[in-house]
């Protein structure tokens, strides 16, 4: 990987959600240097994706649907090329950052499938049913970009001659293989980076006091109480887990990732897969979605 759009440290920086952040301190003659500016731009990037961490989740917002290009085959038994393609569109990652796809993107599913080892694709591949599963994936990816001549600051001139002078907000797309979960996961997740909160709605945590216990029970209206036993399973939700979502740079991108689909290919035997759209299955909806207040809005207005 070039070292320039390594953006490890900053996938680091941002899994970090229980360091507190510091700004500078401006006062009259004070020197300011590189160090100071950077703790400046990373005190507000870093508030804005903890308040959108926090506060809103991870999902989609709009957009990013995935499919098949072509969409049909006449033979299912003919070798085709088949082109995934990830539509434009808006979301937050499982680390609370912004994920912009201005463009559709697309991968040639066929030589992707072809480059894999037998040993990874096994890590989707379901024997039983004779299917290959496949997630599609998305995360925010800083890029460096516009390099340009700098005053070298080591012995070797070489090393530093040329640095980036911006850095562009991207995107990651990932194809992995994976088996689906066992069964359908209703736990609440509210954040990316941390394990889901434990127990079903209509159950009441039993880390609560008795007084606590008897509050819920005392409310009168169901859609309250649930509320109130949701916000109680909150209270313990990082008792376990810490503040910290990933502690190996190798996790860091587990919580970043943001599930777009999953893909299904008739597969009996991975050593010769017959990339066909007929023998293709997408599920977008199997991803988190994000709903804002216009929507909550738009829908309380309907008859």
């Amino acid at each position: 990987m070039d070292r320039m759009n390594d953006d490890s440290p900053t996938l680091e920086q941002d899994a970090s959600l229980d360091e507190p952040l510091r700004r500078v301190a401006y006062e009259a003659g004070m020197m300011l240097g590189l160090e100071a500016v950077r703790d400046e731009q990373h005190y507000h990037r870093r508030r804005l994706t903890r308040h959108q961490y926090w506060l809103h989740g991870f999902g989609t917002l709009a957009g990013m649907a995935v499919r098949a290009e072509p969409a049909s085959h006449p033979n299912p038994d003919d070798h085709i090329t088949v082109r995934l393609i990830v539509g434009p569109g808006l979301g937050i990652d499982g680390l609370g950052r912004e994920v912009l796809v201005h463009e559709p993107y697309c991968v040639h599913l066929g030589e992707w499938i072809a480059a894999q080892s037998q040993a990874r694709l096994a890590e989707g591949h379901d024997a039983g049913s004779g299917r290959l599963w496949l997630k599609v994936t998305v995360r925010q990816r800083e890029c460096q970009v516009a390099r340009q001549p700098v005053l070298a600051r080591k012995l070797n001139l070489g090393t530093d001659a040329v640095q980036p002078s911006r850095i562009a907000d991207s995107v990651q797309i990932e194809l992995i293989p994976e088996l689906p979960p066992a069964d359908t996961d209703d736990r609440y997740r509210p954040w990316g980076g941390h394990p889901p909160v434990s127990g079903d709605i209509d159950d009441t945590p039993p880390e609560l006091t008795a007084a606590e216990h008897a509050q819920i029970a005392a409310v009168g209206n169901e859609v309250h109480a649930a509320q109130l036993r949701m916000h109680a399973r909150l209270l313990h939700a990082l008792d376990d887990s810490g503040v910290t979502p990933r502690e190996l740079a190798t996790r860091f991108e587990d919580g970043a990732r943001l599930l777009l689909a999953r893909i299904s290919l008739e597969a009996d035997d991975i050593d010769d897969i017959v990339v066909n759209p007929q023998r293709i299955s997408i599920n977008n909806l199997v991803r988190p979605f994000l709903t804002s207040a216009s929507q909550l809005a738009w829908l309380a207005r309907q008859p």
